[in-house]
């Protein structure tokens, strides 16, 4: 749980949530001596929107294969298909027929505007919990590599009582 959680964070830095790479770099970093201190109450925060935004990824990965499939492709052709768009030398199975590619076009397209509504609705997501996106990407930073945040992250998931 605690592996998924922490890759659904990073899923939502990698989709590009705006300036967030250029702030990283401009941002100076402490020595990498020192751990961040990290309020409880920040960590229970950080541990709320992570859970929303998981349940966001899920309906993304949902939209995602629904999009593929409504134009009439299997997931693993889609693929194919998007593997030979980026590296034309890639070997195919199949030839890619006019046919698929006005699909596949399509399809792109549907997936572009599911990125940008899974972008907002992640944004919001962690603003929700009162937290800025470069905080709460800071957070999911100090927690990948600190194993006692970690370990308190991965208690905090457990349900009560258990």
């Amino acid at each position: 749980m605690m592996k998924y959680l922490l890759a659904t964070c990073s899923l939502m830095a990698m989709l590009g949530m705006g300036h967030l790479p250029a702030l990283a770099q401009s941002t100076p970093s402490a020595p990498a001596t020192s751990k961040p201190a990290i309020a409880d109450d920040d960590l229970k925060k950080f541990v709320t929107a992570a859970k929303k935004l998981e349940a966001i990824s899920i309906d993304r990965n949902t939209q995602v294969t629904q999009a593929v499939q409504k134009e009439g492709f299997t997931v693993d052709r889609f693929k194919e298909i998007f593997l030979a768009q980026k590296d034309p030398k890639a070997q195919t199975t199949n030839q890619i027929s006019n046919d698929e590619k006005q699909k596949f076009d399509r399809a792109i397209i549907k997936l572009s505007e599911i990125q940008k509504e899974t972008q907002t609705k992640m944004g919001s997501a962690v603003q929700s919990e009162g937290f800025e996106v470069p905080r709460f990407l800071q957070i999911l930073d100090a927690i990948q590599k600190n194993p006692d945040l970690q370990k308190k992250v991965e208690q905090m998931l457990k349900p009560a009582g258990k």
